[in-house]
């Protein structure tokens, strides 16, 4: 074993690389190798990686719909004028990536932000905005008014409950709702109690603001589900929307012995609700479903798809009886006479398509396919842009790819699905899911196992849930081994010519905590379908990549570092530090290259301890997940600096 296997910070640092900035040559290795470090780069700005126009929620005040962005920047609330028909005023909501929660009291709307979670008070008349309360959490998912004027709202990753009154300033922090669960998903507010739907283990929890007793109201049948996930109150009614099975709960909140469980077919989500008198309505989740019910139905009817995969997610009705709906790329009106849909004309010069963080990077011949919100963005791969960028519509996020034979393959959240397009392609056709009884949803690597033509995806599983797993498409079908990693969701796959390396996650289903504190590595045998070694290779939680380079297998871990192992006796060969953050890997001959989110490295692969090199300093890249390196193969490079796309070609 060659060095030491202590983990050590040696990275050898240059200065940030301005677009188009050359470093000098170096003189090459004896070798002749023509990649021998140390190397120069050129950096090129092919401009943003992926723009979007992408919503999170809207409430009605007046005759404005106000729509809250959330993934792109800057994060900015909106008004829609319903007589105007048009976009009329917008504000920007300072220091944070998007909004989760919207509501309004009387002419303020209020809304709840992620990564801090906030709340801001926007006045829509002068559109002054400001910020009221730091929840002391990552995100303020919901926000709700109450009758009496007060403001709720539900946070993660505590499962907290916040109060605030407009008309005092007074903040209360009621606590969490469940000591042993991360989400106060969604809630509604009367003026004696709050509802409080929980994830990821389902709970619904009703609140007594006078006592402040919490009580539990979820029925029994309904206590393996993930999520009370969507929450309204038609009357006397709480409706509830239960996942991952977009079954409704209607609990008759002066006895809450008494309620009704609506099944949905074929669907997995509610994804908004609203009601007028008895009649409930109310959308789901991934076909774009709406459906209604009067209360004491048994069973709901389909009124019809508004737009097929959008995903609702707030509900209301117009004076006139049309339906409002915010979708994640705008908003729509649905007449329920005619069943036609309009769609809001949401441009204006405040709301054209933004930078997002991207979520993925792929190399596909001529062109970069980035993975943003609600589809895909493609890039020219050259400094004068051989065609100009496009963007490729699909519901969902794409969160890993792999062109081959000029497909691009895609593993895309939600539900694990399995997505191609062809590399000069501008559609996208889904190919498969992953079985809804594995309870898989977030795929976390795709890769091509060309000597036996296979598309490998690993997943984690759905919120609340134990075990990922390793998903194997043979051309007609998926196979999975969930568990496969004991305790632990596979991260990173890597195919070899008998089987496939998995990397582990210690994270399994979001809202779990761990029970393992290292990550795993193992070998899955195409022969005998099951594993044929499993070591902990590592100190860190995740493994994020796996590279084979010759008779050397490399792994990042999230945490920054990169490690060496001998596959055939499961050696460590040795473990370096590259930086704070670990990402997605580029090869190129027996080179590794990565990006820790500001610093591009580089180290040459061997059985001995290599010294990394900084190859561009100063990149502030933002992603939406791991950073990420990816190569034609040859000379050239691309990641991210800032939220721009760039290239990198090395000398």
């Amino acid at each position: 074993m060659s060095g030491s296997l202590s983990r050590r910070a040696v990275l050898a640092g240059v200065g940030a690389v301005a677009a188009g900035a050359v470093l000098p040559r170096a003189a090459q290795a004896a070798s002749g190798d023509p990649l021998a470090e140390p190397l120069g780069v050129a950096i090129s700005d092919l401009g943003p990686a992926s723009q979007v126009l992408n919503f999170g929620n809207g409430v009605r005040v007046g005759n404005e719909i106000w729509f809250a962005t959330r993934q792109i920047l800057p994060t900015r609330v909106a008004a829609y004028d319903l007589t105007e028909q048009r976009i009329t005023k917008t504000a920007l909501i300072p220091g944070v990536p998007g909004i989760w929660g919207i509501d309004a009291v009387g002419t303020d709307v209020f809304v709840s932000s992620y990564s801090p979670g906030l709340l801001f008070r926007v006045d829509t008349r002068t559109l002054d905005v400001t910020q009221v309360l730091d929840l002391r959490q990552e995100v303020g998912w919901n926000t709700k008014a109450s009758p009496d004027g007060r403001i709720f709202v539900g946070t993660y990753p505590s499962a907290r409950l916040w109060e605030y009154d407009p008309a005092t300033g007074r903040a209360t922090d009621h606590g969490r709702m469940d000591p042993d669960d991360t989400y106060v998903r969604d809630l509604v507010a009367t003026d004696t109690t709050v509802y409080c739907g929980i994830g990821s283990h389902a709970g619904l929890v009703a609140y007594d603001r006078a006592t402040g007793t919490r009580t539990d109201i979820l029925p029994a049948e309904l206590r393996d589900r993930t999520f009370g996930a969507v929450c309204h109150l038609a009357g006397d009614h709480l409706v509830v929307g239960i996942s991952p099975t977009a079954e409704i709960l209607v609990i008759d909140t002066r006895d809450t012995s008494r309620y009704q469980i609506l099944k949905t077919p074929d669907d997995s989500f509610v994804v908004g609700i609203t009601s007028r008198d008895d009649e409930v309505f109310y959308t789901t989740r991934p076909s774009g479903s709406l459906y209604r019910f009067r209360l004491g139905d048994s069973t709901p009817t389909l009124v019809g798809v508004p737009v097929a995969e959008a995903s609702n997610v707030r509900l209301g009705f117009l004076d006139d009886g049309r339906l409002w709906a915010v979708q994640s790329a705008g908003g729509i009106l649905y007449d329920l006479d005619t069943r036609t849909t309009e769609a809001l004309d949401m441009s204006s010069p405040d709301l054209a398509p933004t930078p997002e963080r991207p979520m993925s990077l792929c190399h596909a011949g001529d062109r970069i396919v980035v993975g943003g919100t609600l589809g895909v963005q493609v890039v020219s791969t050259e400094v004068t842009p051989a065609f100009p960028t496009f963007r490729v519509p699909f519901g969902g996020e794409a969160k890993d790819m792999e062109a081959h034979g000029g497909v691009v393959h895609m593993g895309v959240y939600t539900l694990a699905r399995y997505l191609t397009m062809p590399a000069d392609g501008r559609a996208v056709t889904e190919v498969a899911r992953v079985d809804a009884a594995q309870e898989q949803t977030r795929p976390t690597s795709v890769t091509v196992d060309p000597r036996r033509g296979l598309v490998l995806m690993s997943t984690e599983p759905d919120y609340g849930r134990w075990e990922g797993a390793l998903n194997i498409w043979d051309g007609q079908r998926f196979r999975s081994w969930r568990g496969i990693l004991p305790d632990q969701t596979v991260q990173s796959v890597c195919p070899d010519p008998h089987g496939v390396f998995l990397g582990g996650s210690i994270v399994n289903g979001y809202g779990t905590t761990p029970t393992t504190t290292r990550a795993k590595l193992a070998y899955f045998d195409y022969r005998t379908e099951r594993l044929a070694w499993l070591v902990e290779p590592t100190e860190g939680g995740v493994i994020v990549d796996l590279k084979l380079i010759g008779r050397v297998l490399v792994g990042m871990t999230r945490d920054g570092e990169l490690f060496a192992l001998d596959p055939r006796t499961r050696e460590v060969l040795w473990r370096v530090d590259v930086g704070a953050v670990g990402g997605k890997l580029a090869v190129i001959d027996d080179r590794i290259f990565g990006t820790d989110g500001g610093r591009l490295w580089t180290v040459r692969v061997t059985r001995h301890e290599p010294t990394p090199s900084v190859l561009a300093d100063g990149l502030n890249q933002s992603w939406f997940g791991t950073p990420e390196v990816v190569t034609d193969g040859a000379r050239t490079l691309f990641t991210t600096r800032g939220l721009n796309l760039i290239r990198v070609d090395l000398s």
